[in-house]
């Protein structure tokens, strides 16, 4: 059901550094979206998911509106903004029972990047309007198609130790959930949140 969690950072090499530091693995490059400028480092955990730590490219010469709300600028440190389940087969039914529920996740898109080896990975998601429903608690759908899994090829070595949402309207987040055919633990608190625990060979680190 997860595919992926999302996180974004301003510093893609610092953020994969201090995940290296804490846990004992080290993420490696997974490619270029060089239409965005912003590139990304991956971890494979288990189940058939991965961890994307996202961030500016900086080898990237301009390029469009960055994701996930990724702002160059902004002091902000890394953080989990949003998070991705599989819907092969199925993406434009889910899609379209999220928005019968009230939950427009936006068309369901083509969309690739550009692999270290210079190859290509395309796949199909869903792209709506940021910031995301629910605070990122409500996810977006992702089809791979004939694509490999980015988990089959990611690092691995990492564990995903814990993985939660927090929402101060618990039904809400239920009832979406539920419309998609999705589950995620929820824990009640006073703002929106995506929280993680990974953790490796030497310890571990959490993010929200």
């Amino acid at each position: 059901m997860l595919d992926h969690i999302v996180l974004a950072t301003p510093n893609v090499q610092a953020t994969v550094d201090e995940i290296a530091d804490a846990i004992g693995v080290r993420a490696a490059v997974g490619g270029r979206f060089t239409e965005m400028g912003v590139y990304n480092h991956l971890l494979a955990l288990q189940d058939d998911a991965y961890l994307e730590i996202i961030g500016p490219d900086p080898e990237a010469e301009g390029g469009g509106g960055m994701p996930f709300g990724l702002d160059p600028n902004s002091d902000r440190g890394a953080h989990i903004p949003h998070w991705c389940c599989k819907a092969t087969g199925v993406i434009d039914e889910r899609a379209a029972a999220a928005k019968a529920a009230g939950y427009d996740l936006g068309d369901v898109r083509p969309l690739g990047r550009d692999l270290p080896d210079g190859g290509r990975l395309d796949w199909h998601l869903t792209i709506g309007e940021w910031p995301p429903h629910l605070g990122g608690l409500v996810p977006f759908l992702i089809d791979w198609g004939d694509s490999p899994h980015p988990s089959t090829t990611a690092v691995s070595g990492a564990t995903l130790a814990s993985w939660h949402g927090e929402h101060p309207d618990l039904d809400a987040v239920r009832r979406a959930h539920e419309a998609m055919g999705i589950s995620l633990e929820l824990r009640q608190a006073d703002a929106p949140a995506l929280v993680m625990t990974l953790s490796g060979p030497n310890g571990s680190i959490t993010y929200r």
